[in-house]
């Protein structure tokens, strides 16, 4: 189900004013793997969160849940067990080649394509990295700094600079819930979660430029579900964090790409109804529901078409 013809007249002309910020989720890495049968490029957190409870010896019947799976894990065997292990699986999984034609139209592709100065991801893989860099831009790759122990690591980080200021040709890659490369960033357990929530309303942790872009542009998050843990706690911290709410003062669109879930079939309608209202009032975003795959070949389509037209 597509947005209305308003909702996407205003985000192609956010993307044109350089006026639009991606954030990316763990399900804009669903794409299918060629090399592998039936499975993603990236496996889900689902996946990872049931290898890591069979590891360890997870023994509740929430498996699938990689915060409460990587808490268990953190408390039988220390902090940087879990993330060191998904820190590993991560680096054994090479980024497609984003400039052959077969990736065209994934969502990190088409995000690349549309040459905008900033990207913010919750994912701790560098895929985004490595798609900008297939399109000869070599963006800066920053972690935030959301502890104690990473703030007093933070010397010589780009974002500190005053007058550092992302662009078109030298974008930003902002990694929000940290960068595998070095783990101790990974937000990952329950009380990661919470203390990056509670560090993020009472500390600065976020650069200016962040904050700035958070308060002046449209948001587009791709690769979510509403029940994400990381999608309700980039919520409900930012909008804490910036007062009225995202974007509440200019009015800008946000939207989430969403896929419907969790109900029957005869439901459905009735399901998404809700859905979108809960959305716009719990979230304040305007919903694409449909696969991430299917709207990013959507935007291609309609990004082309307008830049055609001007």
């Amino acid at each position: 189900m597509s947005l209305k013809a308003t909702d996407w007249d205003e985000l192609l002309y956010s993307i044109d004013e350089q006026g639009c910020t991606p954030f990316i989720g763990a399900g804009a890495c669903g794409f299918p793997n060629p090399n592998k049968d039936n499975e993603q490029w990236l496996p889900s957190g689902g996946t990872v969160s049931k290898k890591l409870s069979e590891q360890y010896e997870y023994p509740l019947d929430d498996s699938d849940e990689l915060d409460r799976v990587s808490q268990y894990v953190a408390i039988q065997n220390g902090d940087m067990v879990p993330k060191n292990f998904i820190a590993r699986w991560l680096k054994g999984i090479s980024p497609p080649d984003f400039s052959k034609g077969e990736y065209k139209n994934t969502p990190h592709a088409i995000l690349a394509d549309l040459k905008l100065p900033l990207y913010i991801t919750t994912n701790y893989d560098e895929f985004m990295e490595s798609a900008l860099k297939s399109r000869g831009r070599i963006a800066d790759s920053v972690f935030c700094r959301w502890n104690t122990f990473l703030k007093k690591q933070s010397s010589g980080n780009i974002l500190d600079k005053a007058d550092y200021k992302p662009s078109q040709d030298k974008p930003l890659v902002y990694h929000l819930h940290g960068d595998f490369n070095s783990p101790r960033s990974m937000v990952l357990t329950e009380t990661d979660y919470l203390d990056f929530l509670i560090n993020l309303s009472k500390e600065e942790i976020l650069p200016d430029q962040i904050s700035t872009a958070l308060n002046s542009t449209s948001l587009l998050f791709v690769g979510y579900r509403l029940r994400d843990i990381n999608f309700r706690v980039i919520f409900r911290s930012l909008m804490q964090l910036l007062g009225e709410g995202i974007g509440a003062g200019l009015q800008l669109p946000s939207i989430s790409v969403q896929l419907p879930s969790g109900f029957t079939e005869e439901k459905k309608e009735q399901g998404i109804r809700y859905l979108e209202e809960y959305s716009k009032n719990m979230f304040k975003v305007r919903v694409y529901w449909g696969d991430v795959n299917e709207f990013s070949k959507e935007l291609r389509d309609r990004w082309e078409k307008f830049k055609n037209a001007k």
